[in-house]
């Protein structure tokens, strides 16, 4: 029997459009940028979606024909020069290789937006759409989607199949990845499909998509039960949304992949938006203020482990910069002590590794993206530790192995420690989503009294297991949960908040 040829390509970025500092080539080298042969080598093992579709393709003897793979951190509108050399080598491949492909695999975010579209994904499935359709080429493209995805209905419209996430945090990314690679070999071996989309009003911060509690605890659950019972359904997908992207298809949306009646399909999903809907209360939580959280903190009696003080406003995983102080500076004026605290600040680790271990430094750490998260504090402390910032995630299936794999660099890194806190300055920002990345860099959180999480969601896998107690803190930044104070154009008709 014949291999089936597929076409493997990835372009991945969760785009925050409020950000001043745009996501250019540097940035994407620095996440990942393979082309050809590299899209093999150098996810195969890696604990990422592209690896679990490799090791399903190598599984069933497929020969996959890589075209070009890109990734970067979350963060600010994305150049088009960074879009222009995916679409270059991305069809170069597809029109050489198009007549002889048995299907298309592509691993995507789903919330990229370029100075240029709205709708990165949606514009670059319609164009694969039409290149193959002018060919009279009819075959099956596949891609597996975060669960943070924007998705439009040319997202919907112009591929087979798209398949998400189900977990937030994202520990089943890659296995995600597999399925869609099994749903892929199913239409590649004839199984017809249509795709339905329920776009939604609602636009819901990252505080609000935890996947263990309502509303997507309820949505989940039922989406779940409907693919058990209907052999039709190749997935529904429960798409949680990007909030930080100022476009019209930003927020909570619905999609539906079916061998079957499309009023059935359609029907399941006004069901799962009257779930939702059921669950509202639920979306739209507030931070408390930081002497609140301390008066809490002080009355009432914790357990073993640190208390975590998360700080959605500078979610790194949502986009920020990750070097916001609107946190840290305030919690060190109370005199509180035992602090573990990251912060992404490479001028201020370049400064340390200046210096040297074991002598003390002075300089002025954090703030030093944008006027949105704080201002320069001073930092006054002993270089206890500096390193390349290279460390292996504990856990292979953190949310963190979905955006980088299981390889993480932070670029170079130095720890300061004073009387009240040891702060991790790194320079590449990176995700609090495993605990290898306070680990490798000599820091036991476990032992902390506190500490300052930049995170929604993401980080709970990593910490909650080490915490006694855990609470989202108010703070200057730009994926604030008050969706209210961002400066939106474009969001006709949806609701940013329970009060609206």
């Amino acid at each position: 029997m014949k291999t089936k040829r597929v076409l493997l390509a990835g372009l991945f970025h969760e785009t925050h459009t409020f950000l001043h500092h745009k996501t250019g080539l540097d940035e994407f080298r620095q996440g990942g940028l393979n082309i050809g042969h590299d899209v093999i080598s150098q996810n195969t093992g890696n604990g990422s979606p592209t690896d679990g579709f490799l090791e399903y393709a190598q599984l069933r003897d497929w020969t996959v024909v890589p075209a070009i793979q890109m990734a970067a951190n979350p963060s600010g509108m994305v150049a088009q020069e960074a879009v222009d050399l995916f679409n270059s080598h991305f069809f170069d491949v597809l029109e050489k290789e198009s007549a002889d492909l048995a299907g298309i695999f592509l691993i995507l975010h789903g919330a990229m937006v370029s100075q240029d579209c709205d709708d990165v994904e949606g514009v670059l499935l319609r164009e694969t759409h039409n290149r193959l359709h002018a060919k009279g080429i009819d075959i099956p493209v596949v891609a597996v989607i975060d669960f943070h995805a924007n998705v439009t209905k040319d997202m919907t419209d112009f591929s087979t199949c798209l398949y998400s996430y189900r977990m937030n945090p994202h520990s089943d990314a890659r296995e995600a990845a597999v399925h869609a690679a099994q749903r892929l070999e199913q239409l590649m071996d004839g199984r017809t499909a249509s795709q339905h989309h329920l776009a939604t009003a609602f636009v819901i911060p990252p505080t609000g998509l935890a996947t263990a509690v309502n509303p997507m605890k309820a949505v989940q659950a039922k989406a779940r039960a409907i693919e058990a019972r209907d052999p039709d359904i190749l997935c529904i997908n429960v798409m949680g949304g990007y909030a930080y992207a100022d476009i019209p298809d930003c927020g909570f949306s619905l999609n539906c992949c079916t061998s079957g009646d499309a009023e059935t399909a359609r029907g399941y999903l006004h069901n799962l938006l009257a779930e939702f809907e059921a669950n509202v209360s639920h979306a739209y939580p507030t931070e408390t203020s930081l002497e609140s959280v301390l008066e809490r903190v002080d009355a009432e009696p914790h357990g073993k482990g640190p208390v975590l003080l998360v700080e959605p406003a500078d979610n790194i995983g949502g986009g920020t910069p990750g070097d916001g102080t609107g946190l840290l500076e305030p919690l060190l004026d109370t005199g509180r002590k035992n602090i573990v605290a990251i912060v992404n600040d490479p001028e201020a680790a370049a400064q340390c590794h200046a210096s040297e271990t074991g002598k003390t430094i002075n300089l002025l750490i954090g703030a030093k993206t944008d006027e949105h998260h704080g201002k320069p504090m001073e930092f006054s402390g002993v270089v206890r530790h500096l390193s390349d910032g290279k460390f292996e995630l504990e856990n292979k299936q953190s949310h963190l192995a979905s955006m980088m794999g299981t390889h993480i660099d932070m670029g170079p890194c130095a720890v300061l420690q004073n009387v009240q806190a040891t702060v991790l300055l790194t320079s590449h920002k990176t995700p609090p989503m495993d605990l290898g990345q306070l680990h490798s860099q000599g820091i036991s959180p476990e032992n902390a009294d506190f500490v300052i999480v930049k995170a929604a969601v993401s980080h709970k896998d990593a910490y909650d297991p080490i915490a006694a107690a855990s609470y989202n803190v108010q703070s200057t930044g730009l994926c604030t949960s008050e969706l209210t104070d961002l400066p939106y154009e474009k969001l006709t008709g949806k609701q940013i908040s329970a009060n609206v």
